[in-house]
């Protein structure tokens, strides 16, 4: 899905700088209302980063993000208008090139193909989320394991209370699991030994929920 993914995004960009190019020719109403829709894509996403609130659905949330890239992109093109023009461009292709890096990048994959998640209740409105990242069972590859606590309200919002970033060549990630600890406010985070490795090298680790 990479391929597809960095067609899209080439796709977005063009059409932005179109945007750009023709944007003295657009109306002062329609200067404003793309203003503000860029700005609260950007805020929303930025609330969700911070606060670690987000929607149960990764498609969703990965359509969030797509929007909150486009919003980044816009202003940067918009900054482009100011003068000096040459020095304001060089900026704004500095401050662009982050977003082909892999680690802004690649959560934009999501909207087209979300990896399998395989999501286990660990405890009263608590659920562990373990996801897949990279490619395959290399050592560039692995899973993430995430804790989350929803409203007992519903299930379609879910808070990020902890995470564990785990390398299939460090420990059997492929079993990392989570287990809430007798006194409900503490989870037991554990990532497996791997076969041919002695049992110590496992990865274990109490962390707090509250």
């Amino acid at each position: 899905m990479l391929p597809l993914t960095f067609a899209v995004l080439a796709i977005l960009t063009g059409a932005l700088i179109l945007l750009r190019v023709r944007w003295h020719d657009l109306s002062q109403k329609t200067h404003t209302i793309l203003i503000a829709c860029a700005c609260a894509s950007v805020v929303l996403y930025a609330i969700t980063f911070v606060t670690g609130w987000n929607t149960a659905s990764d498609h969703l949330n990965a359509l969030l993000y797509w929007l909150a890239i486009a919003g980044y992109e816009f202003f940067l093109l918009l900054f482009t208008l100011l003068r000096p023009r040459w020095l304001t461009t060089i900026i704004a292709i500095i401050l662009l090139l982050p977003i082909f890096s892999a680690s802004p990048f690649l959560p934009l994959e999501d909207l087209f193909h979300t990896a399998p998640h395989t999501i286990v209740a660990v405890g009263p409105n608590f659920i562990s989320d373990r996801a897949p990242w990279g490619a395959g069972t290399s050592a560039g590859s692995g899973f993430d394991l995430i804790i989350y606590s929803y409203p007992s309200w519903t299930h379609l919002l879910r808070h990020r209370r902890q995470a564990s970033h785990y390398f299939n060549s460090q420990c059997n990630a492929a079993q990392a699991s989570a287990r809430l600890e007798p006194d409900g406010r503490h989870i037991l985070m554990s990532c497996p030994a791997l076969p041919n490795q002695e049992p110590y090298t496992a990865r274990n680790l109490v962390v707090k929920l509250y």
